[in-house]
């Protein structure tokens, strides 16, 4: 599988919004990161794997990648 190259743009912005965010999420955030990495396509999936990677989540990245979204959601309901 290829890798995506992710915008500069695009990755200034990611890491301007978890500065902002202090390197974090609440649980209506991730919910929101969630569902989009479902819905979207190649590009967005990538853009929310490196937002989360750059704040350390790298747990809920793997889950993402292996589409385990049902048991990630549960996981977060718990925060």
């Amino acid at each position: 599988m290829a890798t995506i190259q992710l915008r500069e743009s695009d990755r200034s912005r990611a890491i301007n919004l978890n500065r902002k965010n202090d390197y974090g999420l609440d649980n209506k955030q991730m919910m929101r990161l969630i569902n989009a990495h479902r819905k979207g396509d190649a590009y967005k999936r990538a853009l929310i794997e490196f937002r989360l990677t750059d704040i350390n989540f790298h747990r809920e990245v793997e889950m993402l990648m292996n589409g385990k979204y049902d048991e990630l959601k549960e996981e977060v309901k718990r925060w």
